[in-house]
């Protein structure tokens, strides 16, 4: 264990990860903004998750099989990292029964944001997810271009716009 964690800086639009390639850490964010998305069939960014200051980002299929990823993670704006490498996080799995109760912590806390984000789109409409995006980051919002939050809401630019109009921040 060289340096844990290891300190990284990503400028706006640098990639974190890329398709393809083996997710080999995990990701805290100290300040900034990480976007996770998919390239679909017809070459459109389909952005699936957006992350904020403290709170943790990975390519997480990819860190726990090691097969490649299917997802692109990118900066939003200049991003701060906090870096722990799998091969450090499984010394502190072997090393400590704590490590292990936090490493489980991560994944089910993983678990239960994805099941919440998937919850939200067969229950909640494209106004209610953005209200909800709103009351959690609405500092952010400026930040974050249509596009990837037209994507990451389910819905059209066009949509956005009509619903930023009407909800007006």
């Amino acid at each position: 264990m060289d340096g844990l964690p290891i300190s990284k800086n990503l400028k706006k639009g640098t990639f974190l990860i890329q398709e393809g390639k083996i997710c080999n850490e995990i990701a805290f964010i100290k300040t900034g903004i990480l976007r996770s998305f998919y390239v679909n069939n017809e070459g459109n960014e389909i952005t699936n998750c957006i992350t904020f200051e403290n709170e943790l980002m990975s390519a997480f299929s990819s860190f726990i099989t090691q097969k490649p990823t299917e997802e692109n993670i990118q900066a939003v704006v200049d991003t701060e990292l906090l870096i722990l490498k799998r091969s450090d996080m499984e010394m502190l799995y072997e090393n400590s029964s704590a490590w292990q109760k936090v490493g489980r912590f991560l994944t089910e806390m993983q678990y239960v944001d994805m099941e919440q984000r998937t919850v939200s789109f067969q229950k909640h409409s494209a106004k209610q997810r953005y209200e909800a995006l709103i009351e959690h980051h609405s500092h952010y919002i400026k930040y974050i271009p249509l596009q990837y939050l037209a994507t990451y809401l389910g819905i059209t630019p066009r949509h956005l716009s009509r619903l930023r109009k009407e909800i007006s921040l």
